[in-house]
């Protein structure tokens, strides 16, 4: 599928004091565009204005329908000293669980070892609501890199998964905040994808959801190249983990 994405998260401190906890009014960007009339056949017009006011209308509903499902995670030793943030997201209407990345479960600074290791969970939600929450499972030595966590909220939707491809336009984070924003599907093979978009701290365990809302993958981590790339998860891997994990599976 060579169409847009929808890249989820917040921000991550990696073994740092963990910032204010902002209210989560995610504003939407306004774009600017000088109207330049596009001839289509011998009299039809059409106002590049137009387009865009859709294109980003349409956008903004599928950002206003992902947000309920994004999750903040804050990650702590057990002697309660601050060791990152992360993102996660909520998946099934018929189960409690909160998917992330599975390198944050251990997660030690970076490089490894120059933190405290993240061992106790704290989730708090689009509304503000925070708990406790508890690791059912992660993936052995982080493949695929995905963690399940135990809440007490269900998703208000369940998630479909869909496979894409290279081409396809992404949203990746641009603050701390519950946001969105674009770049491009630049690598899919077996088992991996990346994105070209810019990465922030607290990308790791976001969602990556298409035009449709239908997850395409979870966020791993920045790859190190000269050019921003963000490692991804595929859903298939998700849902496969998710149905040998013992939990609900993605609605494919």
């Amino acid at each position: 599928c060579v169409a847009n994405l929808f890249l989820g998260l917040w921000g991550e401190s990696h073994g740092e004091p963990c910032g204010a906890r902002r209210a989560m009014d995610c504003s939407w960007g306004q774009y600017e565009m000088t109207p330049i009339p596009i001839r289509l056949g011998l009299d039809v017009f059409v106002n590049p204005a137009d387009i865009s006011q859709a294109m980003q209308l349409h956008d903004k509903h599928v950002y206003n329908n992902m947000c309920p499902l994004l999750v903040k995670i804050y990650a702590s030793s057990r002697t309660g000293q601050p060791a990152g943030e992360f993102s996660g997201f909520l998946y099934s209407s018929s189960s409690p669980a909160i998917v992330s990345a599975g390198h944050m479960v251990g997660f030690s600074g970076d490089p490894p070892g120059t933190g405290p290791s993240a061992e106790v969970f704290k989730a708090r939600y689009f509304d503000g609501f925070e708990e406790d929450v508890q690791v059912l499972k992660a993936a052995a030595n982080s493949v695929p890199d995905v963690a399940i966590l135990r809440g007490s909220r269900p998703a208000p939707r369940s998630l479909l998964g869909m496979p894409c491809s290279t081409g396809g336009t992404v949203f990746s984070p641009i603050s701390n905040t519950p946001c969105f924003s674009k770049g491009i599907v630049s690598n899919d093979m077996v088992g991996s994808m990346a994105i070209t978009a810019h990465a922030d701290r607290g990308y790791s365990g976001g969602p990556v959801v298409d035009v449709h809302g239908q997850l395409v993958g979870i966020i791993k981590g920045g790859l190190g190249t000269a050019t921003m790339q963000v490692g991804i998860t595929p859903a298939a891997d998700v849902h496969t983990f998710l149905l040998q994990s013992g939990q609900p599976g993605l609605a494919l």
